[in-house]
């Protein structure tokens, strides 16, 4: 049975219960409210009044004297039929029937039927006639009323009550079956990018339904970088590969003296470096972007680090180029320096590979606003405006004729996701044949972590 059913069900039983314990309730409030039989009750209520009957000086002590009491309506007359005290019931007025003591009878007022019975008490000095009515159906007619109206309102509460619980659990248990039918169709079709969405339903539903579309969404992203890794080192990886495998065979067929077993030994090692290099970087860039690996953020020196890493910085080949540097004194930013150092050394790096011979390279750092700035300028090769979209991605190189020339194409891609992870942003300007500018920018008011 569904949970929908099960609590439809369920609520109704209870208001079946509810209203079944009410009506034994108003039974036995009835009960105990109205005689059983009108006839003794009203003859009860008479001779109570009679025993009660007192006269002094002249009068009656009409406080003592009762003239309703549970449908019993009492009324009191002298001697001469004078009508001294009554409850003033207008279609109880029978002041016109004659007296008859201790006798029960049945008289009619409209299309209603009453008991009556009188009762005479002498005073000695005068007399007290005490004349009783009371409805010959009092306690049968309430009761018949309440039956009647349990039997034709109970259902209909029943009714609504089972249809107001099923729309009801029906719309709380909707979203689950769209989160279900998601997953499912997730499952089907092996497709992340599908989301619940859920824009209506309970809060509880709604905090459900986000918690779900951020573990869709993170699956999606491990998903994809373990796609993208697996690509990638595949494809960065069958070169290396073939050149070890290359030098192997050329090694066995015609490497003759020491000398060509160690030019192949020394060609090996140098492809077995690269893809070490090559794999480290894979998996330093997929750490970042699946934040796997945390890379807590310290306040400190910036404008002292950069100078620092400036100065320790060794480029792969010079080719003539120098290094100017403009970095603003007493710079203090919340950033890994680990990271930080990489994001130098790449931006660096990419200047001195893609600039011209004797050419330069400008690094920058300056504060604007609440944010460091790091900026660095070559005069090479520049990059076209529609390949400047492009050289964020991954092994995506701006001049093809240098891939074998030391670069993996994945600095600017991990200087990208550096960025974000300090809160920052990384752009470039460049103009094809004079050269290009990288900037990176990260916050300054973030606090230590």
């Amino acid at each position: 049975m569904s949970a929908k059913l099960r609590l439809t069900l369920w609520v109704t039983f209870m208001v079946l219960v509810v209203s079944a314990m009410v009506l034994v309730f108003v039974l036995v409030i009835n009960r105990h409210s109205l005689p059983e039989d009108p006839a003794e009750y009203l003859v009860e209520v008479v001779m109570d009044n009679a025993s009660d009957v007192e006269f002094d000086r002249g009068s009656f002590e009409w406080n003592e004297m009762t003239v309703y009491k549970r449908g019993v309506y009492c009324s009191f007359y002298n001697t001469n039929g004078d009508l001294l005290l009554s409850a003033d019931k207008e279609d109880m007025d029978f002041s016109d029937e004659p007296f008859k003591e201790n006798t029960i009878r049945t008289v009619t007022s409209g299309d209603k039927e009453f008991y009556l019975y009188d009762r005479y008490v002498d005073m000695e000095v005068t007399g007290l006639w005490i004349r009783g009515v009371v409805m010959t159906d009092s306690h049968v007619g309430i009761t018949n009323v309440i039956l009647r109206l349990t039997v034709m309102i109970l259902p209909i509460i029943l009714i609504i009550t089972f249809l107001g619980a099923l729309w009801i659990s029906s719309r709380t248990f909707k979203p689950i079956e769209k989160i279900v039918a998601t997953a499912n169709s997730i499952n089907d079709a092996d497709d992340l990018t599908d989301r619940i969405n859920l824009k209506r339903g309970p809060k509880e539903m709604k905090q459900l339904a986000r918690a779900f579309d951020r573990m869709f969404e993170r699956l999606e992203k491990l998903f994809e970088a373990e796609r993208q890794f697996t690509s990638d080192a595949s494809h960065e990886l069958r070169t290396p590969t073939a050149v070890i495998l290359a030098e192997c065979d050329r090694a066995k067929r015609k490497a003759k003296t020491p000398d060509d077993y160690r030019e192949s030994i020394g060609h090996i090692e140098t492809q077995g470096q690269r893809m070490s290099d090559l794999i480290e970087e894979l998996l330093g860039i997929t750490r970042l972007q699946q934040g796997t690996e945390k890379y807590p953020l310290k306040k400190s020196d910036l404008s002292e680090f950069i100078t620092l890493s400036a100065e320790e910085f060794v480029p792969s080949e010079k080719r003539g180029i120098r290094l100017e540097t403009e970095i603003e004194d007493g710079i203090e930013c919340s950033f890994n320096p680990s990271l930080m150092s990489r994001v130098v050394y790449n931006l660096l790096q990419n200047g001195y590979k893609y600039g011209k011979e004797n050419g330069y390279v400008q690094l920058r750092l300056t504060k604007e606003g609440g944010d460091a700035v790091i900026s660095v300028k070559d005069n090479g090769i520049g990059i076209s405006e529609e390949d400047q979209s492009k050289i964020w991605q991954r092994f995506w190189q701006a001049d093809s004729s240098r891939v074998n020339e030391g670069g993996s194409g994945l600095g600017l891609a991990m200087v990208k996701e550096i960025a974000e992870l300090h809160g920052g942003s990384v752009s470039v300007e460049s103009t094809l044949g004079e050269g290009s500018t990288f900037t990176f920018r990260i916050p300054c008011g973030g606090a230590a972590a």
